[in-house]
């Protein structure tokens, strides 16, 4: 039997089987850069712009795979893919947690650097904020901002003498009173109830912390600003104020920065952002921060990178320890530049902040601070929060809460410390 011979492909023959594959590959090469450019279109009218500008950069990188020859050029748009449809799938998971986006306008000159304090607002301006969800508005509020860089907690007519006795309030955004009229926040309504008797200076700001309050104590500003000598100070406190003295909020890059010695006491050691980066998330903030506005713009669109730029390590007792070290040498600097000033802390001691909030006010009595959780102030907290939030959307005291605040600070907190 002969051995069947079967002839070698001709070369003519290798070219049309190439050229019909390739035919075959521009097809879905085609297709993917068609939906990558429309998917391009759909960025900027989209509310979830990242998911759409993943899923077309992933259309993209398939139209590339199905042109390319190379095997190793091929792996490599294949990876692309991947990552690409992770992001993608990253975006629209946490997307879908957070379905309910704040939306925060400010006017020019709400935040200003300060070489001392990180930040503050324009001096003898009236300024705007608004808030909205999903493109509701929830409040629109305006805020006056006196001459020397303060709230307003008293009315512009009222009178006042250099170096008098005055009741100071230092703290956040619930001292500053985010969202609230002028009259409503808590020191105004404090100045209302005591008639006038007694000067209420509002040193409180959104973002601040305590180590804004030791800084603007260690800088003089009660006489360069309250043009007073306090014989009550009262500092309101928020949990999260431990990891804002930590440095570890996005926000306050050029916040003060405070150190604890070999005596557990407190030092100031420049700015936040002059420590030493300690993380990939540290250096990615510092770049951050010297970026364009309209790059800044792009990027807070994107809900992945705004959990990645304001998340940070969790606070421990080191932390715990540095904040109570702030808050003890604030203490003792009143109570050395004012003999006879009291210094009370109001702490929110949130049901979902419980073990951070129990440490911390288990330091600040153990270093003899009087502390006053708001359990003991507000009705039924922490268990009905909600009744004295702005809205399910922002935990911002009502009006509410600083009324009955203001109760407690004007009636009981004053007549006992008097």
């Amino acid at each position: 039997m002969s051995a069947q011979v079967f002839p070698s492909p001709s070369a003519a023959d290798t070219r049309t089987q190439r050229n019909a594959t390739d035919t075959i590959n521009w097809i879905p090469a085609a297709v993917a850069f068609a939906m990558a450019c429309a998917g391009a279109l759909l960025i900027p009218r989209s509310t979830v712009p990242f998911v759409w500008g993943a899923l077309s950069l992933t259309a993209a990188c398939v139209g590339a795979e199905r042109i390319t020859r190379q095997t190793w050029g091929r792996a490599l748009w294949v990876n692309l893919v991947v990552l690409c449809l992770t992001l993608a799938a990253a975006e629209t998971y946490f997307w879908a947690r957070e379905p309910i986006e704040r939306q925060m306008q400010y006017s020019e000159g709400f935040f200003l650097y300060d070489e001392t304090l990180g930040y503050k607002p324009a001096a003898g301006q009236v300024l705007s904020h608004q808030t909205n969800v999903q493109d509701e508005l929830l409040y629109q509020v305006e805020y006056t901002i006196n001459q020397d860089g303060l709230r307003a907690a008293m009315p512009a007519n009222a009178v006042r003498t250099e170096g008098e006795t005055c009741l100071v309030f230092f703290g956040d955004s619930f001292t500053f009173g985010e969202g609230m009229p002028d009259r409503q926040t808590m020191p105004a309504q404090v100045w209302k109830k005591l008639h006038g008797t007694l000067p209420v200076v509002n040193f409180g700001f959104l973002g601040y912390g305590p180590h804004q309050m030791l800084a603007a104590l260690q800088d003089g500003r009660l006489e360069s600003q309250g043009h007073c000598h306090p014989n009550h100070v009262v500092y309101q406190a928020i949990p999260s104020h431990v990891s804002r003295a930590a440095g570890l909020e996005s926000w306050d890059p050029n916040g003060p920065r405070y150190v604890l010695d070999d005596t557990a006491r407190v030092r100031r050691s420049g700015h936040f952002v002059e420590a030493p980066a300690q993380s990939v998330l540290d250096w990615y903030r510092r770049w951050y921060q010297h970026v364009s506005w309209q790059i800044r713009k792009a990027l807070e669109q994107s809900v992945l990178h705004r959990r990645i730029l304001h998340s940070h390590r969790t606070v421990g007792q080191h932390d715990v320890a540095l904040f109570t070290g702030i808050v003890v040498e604030a203490k003792t600097l009143v109570e050395r530049t004012y003999p006879g000033a009291q210094f009370h802390v109001l702490f929110w001691d949130f049901k979902d902040d419980l073990p951070i909030a129990g440490q911390v006010l288990q330091q600040l009595r153990e270093h003899n601070v009087t502390v006053h959780p708001m359990s003991t102030i507000l009705p039924n907290f922490p268990a009905d929060e909600q009744r004295y939030e702005i809205s399910p959307d922002d935990r911002h005291p009502n009006a509410i809460a600083h009324e009955i605040i203001a109760d407690f600070v004007a009636q009981s907190l004053l007549q006992k410390i008097r």
